[in-house]
């Protein structure tokens, strides 16, 4: 197994690890919200075969840095950043399983990547992509200081699959949020930019909790 090239990150009551195969392993058992958030789905990393390959895939020396994020030895999140793209650090595959929602770990787990950044690896500007229907992940960025800088039509692959396999009833909900055009459905996206050094509300459930 490949030797990552950069190292854990402390803080805020989180550990951002290199993937191994101890938090793949945990990782293939997280939840899932369902449609239209089924693009997250880790059940794959069941099979040993694939799990060895995912691990050695996020492990490998490149632009990107993939991170798990652990709380009291259990995997709570993961993301990933690619330190060479042109609009800035652009943070990708930003998950939190639904289990492990509700105690600020997306807010945490962004602060403690982006303070590291900020620091070692510094660009000018953060970007972030994200659904126009994830309204929970929205309210995160902007407490961390991202602001819609742009919106977008994004063919997802999976969520155009999912799109065909629904029932008009349950594609309803996201009817401003989705267009058929071209043969094909596309999805609105929102670009997030957040500047180096903009003020973090981290939240205070860590710290209750801790306190308690």
């Amino acid at each position: 197994m490949p030797e990552p090239t950069y190292p854990r990150l402390e803080g805020e009551g989180l550990s951002l690890r290199p993937w191994d195969d101890e938090l793949a392993e945990q990782m293939a058992h997280w939840g899932v919200r369902g449609f239209p958030f089924h693009a997250f789905d880790l059940g794959h990393l069941n099979d040993p075969a694939k799990r060895a390959n995912a691990v050695a895939s996020a492990r490998e020396d490149g632009p990107h840095r993939h991170f798990v994020a652990v709380e009291d030895g259990v995997a709570v999140g993961r993301v990933s950043v690619n330190l060479r793209d042109l609009t800035g650090s652009y943070l990708w595959a930003v998950h939190v399983p639904p289990e492990h929602e509700g105690r600020g770990v997306c807010r945490r787990m962004l602060a403690v990547l982006m303070r590291w950044l900020e620091q070692e690896h510094p660009r000018p500007s953060f970007v972030l992509t994200a659904n126009a229907f994830n309204e929970h992940a929205h309210r995160a960025y902007r407490a961390l200081g991202f602001e819609i800088a742009q919106t977008r039509w994004n063919f997802d692959r999976e969520i155009a699959e999912a799109l065909w396999r629904v029932t008009p009833k349950e594609r309803e909900p996201l009817q401003r949020l989705i267009r058929f055009q071209n043969g094909r459905w596309q999805v609105k996206v929102y670009i997030f930019r957040r500047e180096p050094g903009a003020p973090m509300d981290v939240g205070t459930r860590q710290k209750e909790r801790a306190a308690s």
